[in-house]
């Protein structure tokens, strides 16, 4: 019987899959085909995650349907500045096409989950991974909370691209927001926005955005299919239990303004590989190793809080917006240092190997 199901049909659900395929074991991919097709916005994938993919999935070629990216042109609240920075810009479908199509997903067997509930999926399998889910499809226990870092979104749409360099990427701070745009193949590109609060009117907000624009308006000439969602950062503690672990967005969601929502996306999906081996294995304790999990994720979530706080102090220390916004990073950063320190052990006492985690 397989041991391990995956819940979900997204980036994180298939790297939990390669990851503990990695290790020797078959999971089942649980979907709802009605919504197995995602549509989110384009992504810049840096040289760690194109790194991480490629040790995932060694016969998938990302260049496919990808433009690549030699620079990053930065204006946060000072000169412009160049840098160097390898990247990968691709549509989120295509990316998940590419890996749908991998070997180690072709091996998978997907279940439909439509009709399941958590307390069948938990009858049928040991180990549960989820990387989505309704609403109440994990018993989380009453102490559960959902922690918030404010109410910012991302306004995003797609623009035809401009002669210009094909190769850089652009971020650019404004009085009240921050733009992002790169090109994402030879005739199109992405456009991001991101605000302090959701916008009742996102095309117009996009616009307003663009006229403050001193460097990225210039590469826009018109918006295709405005969209807008939530990217203040969150994390669910606790992120596992007995029998079950969150990767992904319901475990932890990572601001855009980084650039690092992907690589740790990815590396959680193979920690929590490496802990559920090292748990099957009886190589360590599940309370131990679950520990281990939460603690070391909740340590690097509290730092990319206190990086995003400082990002944003340097452009928007007099907005009240987002001293709003900086308060709730704050208040939830003290908040998880206060739980870890009340664990009554250090169980950062591991290391991940490879895929394997391993004492000392």
């Amino acid at each position: 019987m397989t041991s391990v199901a995956v819940v979900g049909d997204s980036l994180s659900a298939y790297a939990v899959v390669a990851a503990l395929a990695k290790l020797g074991y078959r999971c089942d991919l649980l979907c709802d085909p009605a919504k197995s097709h995602f549509y989110g916005p384009s992504l810049v994938l840096n040289d760690v995650s194109e790194t991480l993919l490629g040790k995932l999935f060694p016969d998938v070629n990302l260049g496919v349907y990808s433009q690549r990216l030699t620079h990053r042109w930065v204006r946060w609240g000072t000169q412009p500045v160049q840098v160097e920075q390898p990247a990968l810009a691709i549509r989120s479908h295509s990316l998940l096409e590419l890996l749908r199509n991998s070997k180690v997903m072709q091996h998978t067997r997907v279940i439909d989950a439509s009709q399941l509930t958590a307390q069948q999926i938990s009858q049928n399998y040991t180990w549960t991974v989820y990387t989505r889910h309704k609403k109440g499809a994990i018993a989380l226990p009453e102490s559960s909370q959902s922690l918030v870092g404010g109410q910012r979104a991302i306004v995003t749409a797609e623009v035809q691209d401009t002669p210009k360099s094909a190769h850089t990427c652009y971020i650019e701070s404004l009085a009240d927001g921050w733009l992002f745009y790169a090109p994402v193949d030879r005739s199109s590109a992405m456009l991001q926005a991101c605000l302090p609060i959701t916008p009742a009117n996102p095309r117009r907000a996009l616009l307003e955005c663009l006229y403050q624009s001193t460097t990225i308006s210039a590469f826009v000439n018109d918006l295709q299919k405005v969209d807008c969602f939530s990217s203040a950062p969150h994390l669910q503690w606790p992120l596992c239990g007995s029998g079950w672990l969150m990767v992904g967005e319901p475990a932890i969601k990572i601001d855009p303004v980084s650039g690092e929502g992907t690589p740790f996306a990815l590396r959680s999906a193979i920690l929590a590989g490496a802990v559920i081996d090292a748990i099957l294995s009886d190589r360590i304790p599940d309370i131990s190793a679950l520990s281990h999990y939460q603690t070391r994720l909740t340590h690097s979530f509290i730092s990319h809080l206190r990086g995003c706080i400082q990002f944003y102090r340097e452009v928007f220390s007099t907005n009240l917006a987002w001293q709003a916004e900086m308060n709730q990073m704050i208040d939830i950063a003290k908040t998880l240092s206060n739980q870890l320190e009340q664990q009554a052990v250090n169980m950062l006492n591991y290391r991940l190997i490879d895929f394997e985690l391993h004492i000392g």
